[in-house]
């Protein structure tokens, strides 16, 4: 069903992407929107998608609840920028703008996730990817749902959009009951997503006497609560539910004589004595905003076409709720929450009346009653086994399949001896990925030159110097430079480790060239698909998680007919266990020292800036047990110059710059020393170390 939707509207992306590109706010993140941008989602994902800030910051009560990885996604600029603020300071945890609901938009981002589960917060729902895990098998599940007055109307078309759903976790009986009239799907009564209890980070704002809090006021909320607060003394936050009201409240706090500030403009987050109102102009701040207050008053709540917004986060940041006569929205919360009901009138029972006497009472929250663990449990029983491996790029499968037939007629080439191969008087080991993006190939290929090393070769690796900046098809020996701009940066890095390095286009040229430095045993680095020389050992490294390497070139990543070749003697397996297993042998990863300038060093304090210019940025990110504020991705190999190094610098801010080794041979000089990085250790298997030359003093 998913192909049908695409078929269907493939002749409105034209029109959609020239609105997004010249939308103010639709053409942020653009190139993510359209899948353009390289996925940092980690395979195995469990997808999160909530429409707005709203949804993501209640998606965000349920990371400390499921394992990882988490890929969280928005709709709004506004939503994917609080997913990122939520994901920056969680290990396991990425998030972005949800891509154009197409399936060749969608593509790239699924075949990287291959989420085991995709949950749809609230209302939000999209039918391509919807249908995408359907057809994968894997569960979608709705989460938080609840029948509104508006969902009731569309009820007809809801049973068509929603029919490709596993499950139905609704907030409440009554939506529930309303819910299995209208959905094919099983509907669960689970309880509240804003239930589940979450840690209270500290106030970004310090208030020097009593305060009260409007949370998610719409219009009215604020004049009901500055009149309420009149000559009591307490200062008052208001939180609009609308960022663009707060000209309007503006205008309200000077019509009352109400000196107001809003949070922008304290940057230290101390609120004077002489203001009576701040007004909350930011986002993703109110939850932390909520303790201490001596009552918070929920939005919506005197408006029974809205009825109330959420009143758990100030619950249970043990502050005591207000709320007015209209709550059906969140079912039975206020009154799990033992929220003090008022009405909109003057006199007993009214906001003023209730303000007085709480502001004079002692401040004795009532405790809030849990309803979250359930959803946790219902979530739990749906996770499946990662998405099957599938092409980032379907659009070029037409290119994919003329590139087999080129490499059918290579192979049939070579075994008919029209293609000789050069032999070398020494070992020759070849280590190569039939994966263009290598996983894990540089890290095996240092762990062979040490453990040969070790043994008493002199060794030498022949590569191509990929992207080296010096242009040229002569053969450079580490001997003569060491930089990257000659040798490449996997060559540069290569030679660090003390191994003699040949860098150039012409593999069996740099054979030779070691050969007569003197080199006791070659290692042909990438080597899997250079037949003109003669291998002793042919080593396949593969990538557990993309064993296919998701398809063949340009619509996946495959340069071979073939995962693993016929000629290969030993296959390499990384990344594997948990949810991913390979066929071969499995390699042992772990993160080694952290190193800067001088050698190394202990790790960065807090927050990082991270960038990298390499294959899966993706598994760099997962590799770091820092919480990174800011990522920024470059092009695979991609050139550091002196003004990136400016610009990174700037946009850091004074926090510490993280990157990878590949990336630390080519940092410029004004880098170097501000800059941390550590490598991958990889521990060889006991079946190939068996296999490798022993040492023959000539």
């Amino acid at each position: 069903m998913d192909r049908v939707l695409a078929a269907l509207t493939l002749p409105l992306l034209p029109a959609w992407l020239l609105v997004t590109a010249l939308h103010p706010r639709l053409r942020v993140d653009l190139r993510e929107r359209w899948g353009l941008s390289a996925p940092l989602a980690q395979p195995g994902s469990i997808w999160i998608h909530g429409a707005s800030v709203g949804e993501i910051r209640a998606a965000a009560r349920l990371l400390p609840h499921l394992p990882r990885p988490i890929l969280l996604t928005a709709d709004t600029d506004t939503g994917a920028q609080e997913a990122r603020r939520i994901a920056g300071g969680r290990i396991g945890v990425t998030a972005q703008i949800r891509p154009v609901d197409h399936g060749l938009v969608l593509a790239a981002l699924w075949a990287e996730a291959r989420p085991r589960i995709v949950i749809f917060i609230e209302g939000t729902f999209w039918p391509s990817l919807a249908w995408r895990a359907r057809r994968a098998g894997v569960a979608v599940v709705r989460l938080g749902t609840r029948a509104s007055a508006r969902t009731r109307r569309a009820g007809p078309l809801l049973r068509w959009w929603w029919w490709p759903t596993d499950v139905v976790l609704a907030r409440d009986e009554a939506s529930a009951q309303w819910l299995r009239s209208v959905q094919g799907a099983p509907v669960e009564v689970a309880g509240d997503l804003k239930a589940l209890a979450i840690p209270i980070e500290p106030s970004p704002l310090r208030f020097e006497g009593p305060f009260v809090v409007g949370a998610s006021t719409r219009d009215g909320d604020e004049a009901r609560l500055l009149d309420a607060t009149e000559g009591l003394g307490l200062q008052v936050l208001l939180a609009p539910r609308h960022l663009d009201r707060i000209g309007a409240i503006e205008a309200a706090c000077r019509a009352r004589g109400r000196i107001q500030v809003r949070r922008s403009e304290l940057p230290d987050g101390a609120v004077p004595a002489g203001i009576d109102v701040v007004i909350l102009d930011t986002l993703g701040e109110l939850h932390r905003c909520l303790a201490g207050a001596r009552l918070v008053l929920i939005g919506g709540t005197f408006d029974p076409a809205i009825g109330g917004h959420t009143p758990w986060e100030a619950a249970m940041a043990g502050s005591p709720v207000v709320a007015g006569p209209h709550g059906h929205a969140q079912g039975g919360a206020f009154e799990a929450v033992g929220a003090v009901r008022v009405h909109g009138g003057a006199g007993p029972g009214g906001l003023a009346d209730v303000v007085q006497r709480m502001h004079r009472a002692p401040v004795v929250p009532a405790p809030a009653r849990g309803e979250g663990s359930r959803l946790v449990e219902a979530l739990e029983a749906h996770l499946g086994p990662p998405a099957p491996e599938v092409a980032p790029r379907p659009w070029a499968i037409p290119l994919a399949l003329a590139l087999g037939l080129g490499l059918s007629a290579r192979d049939v080439a070579h075994g008919l001896g029209l293609q000789r191969s050069c032999l070398l008087p020494v070992p020759v080991i070849s280590v190569g990925s039939t994966n263009a993006r290598s996983p894990g190939r540089t890290s095996t290929v240092r762990a062979l030159v040490a453990v040969l090393a070790q043994r008493g070769h002199r060794v030498g690796v022949a590569l191509r110097g990929y992207r080296r900046q010096r242009p040229g098809r002569d053969v450079r020996l580490s001997t003569e430079t060491s930089l990257a701009a000659d040798l490449g940066d996997e060559g540069a890095l290569l030679a660090a480790a003390g191994a003699l390095v040949a860098a150039g286009p012409d593999r069996v040229a740099c054979g030779r060239a070691l050969v007569a430095a003197g080199v006791s045993v070659v290692v042909l680095d990438d080597g899997l698909g250079q037949r003109r020389l003669h291998r002793d050992l042919d080593l396949a490294v593969i990538d557990a998680r993309f064993p296919a390497a998701r398809g063949l070139l340009p619509a996946g990543e495959r340069r071979e007919l073939a995962a693993v070749p016929a000629w290969v003697d030993l296959v390499l397996v990384h990344h594997g266990g948990g949810l991913f297993q390979a066929e071969g042998l499995p390699v042992i990863r772990s993160p080694g020292p952290w190193q800067q300038a001088s050698g190394p060093s202990d790790p960065p304090d807090g927050p990082v800036l991270a960038f990298c210019g390499i294959g899966r940025p993706a598994d760099f990110l997962a590799s770091l047990d820092r919480p990174v504020a800011a990522f920024v991705a470059l092009a695979d190999h991609q050139p550091l110059t002196a003004a990136f190094a400016e610009s990174l610098r700037a946009r850091a801010g004074g926090l510490p710059l993280v990157c990878t080794a590949k990336d630390a041979v080519r940092l410029p000089s004004s880098l170097r020393g501000v800059t941390w990085w550590r490598d991958v250790s990889v521990s060889l298997p006991s079946a190939l170390l068996s296999r490798l030359p022993p040492y023959q003093d000539s």
